[in-house]
């Protein structure tokens, strides 16, 4: 029994100090250094590069908006009541369509009395003219007095005016008229409806909004001090989630000042054709982001695939007098294939491009 309970004590112990050499470290080397070479292995067969500094571009990424570049909010031009509305929120609409109608039968009436009286002025000028020419071959075989000719002229000039002025009422009659008809002065779509049928329309009160969405744009806002990079048909890389891909953007507006509260200056970038689909459903509103560049920086840059993780610690495997050795590095995201080295290389190091493959 007490044999049994020594052998016991002598396993626990055990357990415990291996435990306890687990914790300090021993492990660690085997661990760190599992998909090395041996010390002295020839490295013929293994591939290697040497770190140099490379120039990469420096690059800053803004935030953006969808905004449509023709857009429009419909309000009447004279006080009525609505007499119908031809359309929702989301419809698409070509550009003439009639969208909306005013009451109009009092603007009607107008039109067609404007128009007797234009008939009538018209008749009257006639009559005038026709007389005027009668007076005058009249007063060539002195038949009339000179102050019957006179009177006829005057009479031909005031049906002359009187015809002008009749005109100019019909055509602002008919101006008004076209106030009630409210038509899409674009192709696009629907996004606000304001008024409904028997609603009072007043001047300046939006009714109907719309844009057009073959000009939809990124519109961003830059510092000012970065305006000297900006340049109208510059093509930067853009990101929108909606579309969950990256493209490319067309500078097509730069704001002439920066904003004095903002120090910015306000840059539109018009989207490829693929993007303004309307499968791909994109929307004034939504969010983007733009990418400049601002110069250029040199760095160490190393391959993707010559790193490999320990736990959350990044190292390499660099060639120290013919042996291979495990280096702990940090770096930053770059490129797919390639990352930043931010800790713990020099130039000139050289390292295995891919430590955990063995010569052959």
């Amino acid at each position: 029994m007490n044999r049994k309970k020594g052998l016991l004590t002598v396993a626990a112990f055990t357990a415990l100090g291996v435990l306890f050499f687990a914790i300090s470290g021993g492990f660690v080397t085997k661990l760190g250094t599992e998909n090395q070479a041996l010390p002295g292995e020839p490295l013929a067969g293994r591939e290697t590069v040497k770190v140099s500094m490379t120039q990469i571009p420096v690059q800053q990424s803004y935030t953006g908006t969808i905004v449509a570049d023709q857009q429009a909010t419909l309000s009447a031009r004279l006080t009525a009541q609505v007499a119908d509305v031809l359309v929702d929120v989301g419809d698409k609409v070509k550009a003439g369509d009639i969208l909306l109608r005013l009451d109009n039968l009092d603007l009607d009436a107008r039109v067609r009395q404007t128009e007797q009286a234009l008939a009538s002025a018209q008749a009257q000028l006639n009559v005038a003219r026709k007389e005027y020419n009668r007076m005058q071959s009249l007063m060539a075989r002195k038949l009339v007095a000179q102050s019957q000719l006179d009177n006829a002229l005057s009479t031909l000039q005031t049906a002359q005016a009187e015809l002008k002025r009749q005109q100019a009422s019909l055509e602002e009659a008919q101006t008004t008229y076209g106030y009630s008809i409210i038509a899409a002065p674009f192709d696009g779509v629907i996004t606000q409806k304001n008024v409904h049928k028997g609603d009072i329309a007043s001047p300046g009160v939006a009714m109907l909004s719309l844009y057009n969405p073959q000009t939809l744009m990124l519109e961003s806002s830059i510092p000012a001090s970065e305006r000297h990079l900006l340049q109208l048909g510059q093509r930067w890389p853009m990101v929108l989630p909606a579309l969950k891909q990256e493209l490319e953007g067309e500078i097509k507006e730069i704001t002439p000042a920066s904003d004095t509260g903002s120090r910015s200056v306000i840059v539109k970038l018009a989207l490829p054709l693929f993007a303004l689909q309307p499968e791909r459903q994109l929307y004034p509103g939504m969010f983007g982001r733009v990418t400049i560049r601002t110069g250029e920086q040199a760095v160490l840059l190393i391959p993707q695939s010559s790193l490999y993780r320990i736990g959350q610690l990044q190292y390499v495997k660099i060639v120290e007098e013919e042996r291979v050795v495990p280096r702990l590095i940090e770096t930053r995201p770059y490129k797919a294939d390639s990352v930043v080295v931010r800790k713990g290389l020099t130039v000139d190091t050289v390292l295995l491009t891919h430590p955990g493959k063995m010569a052959n």
